[in-house]
C-alpha cells in the first residue's frame, strides 16, 4: 500500500506522524497553518484530520523529508 492510498488519519496517527517528524503540536500547527487549538482538536479526534494534511505528512514520512517549521509570531495566523 502506497502512502498515497492513506488519505484518512486518526488523531492518534496524526500525533504519531508529527512526533516522528520531530514537531511539537504547536510546531505542527504552524507548519500546517493551524492554530494550537485546531491542532489539539485534531489530536483528540474532535475534528477530522484534513485529507491534505494527512497526505502531506504521509509523503514527508515516506520520503524522509524534514519539515521547516516557521518561527512563532503572534501574527502568524
Amino acid at each position: 500500500m502506497s502512502w498515497q492510498d492513506q488519505r484518512e488519519m486518526t488523531g492518534a496517527q496524526f500525533e504519531e506522524a508529527i512526533l516522528k517528524l520531530g514537531m511539537s503540536r504547536a510546531g505542527a500547527g504552524r507548519f500546517l497553518g493551524l492554530s494550537e487549538r485546531q491542532t489539539r482538536r485534531l489530536v483528540r479526534g474532535q475534528k477530522p484530520v484534513p485529507e491534505s494534511a494527512a497526505l502531506l505528512l504521509a509523503s514527508m514520512l515516506a520520503h524522509g523529508e524534514t519539515p521547516q517549521v516557521p518561527r512563532w509570531s503572534r501574527w502568524s495566523y
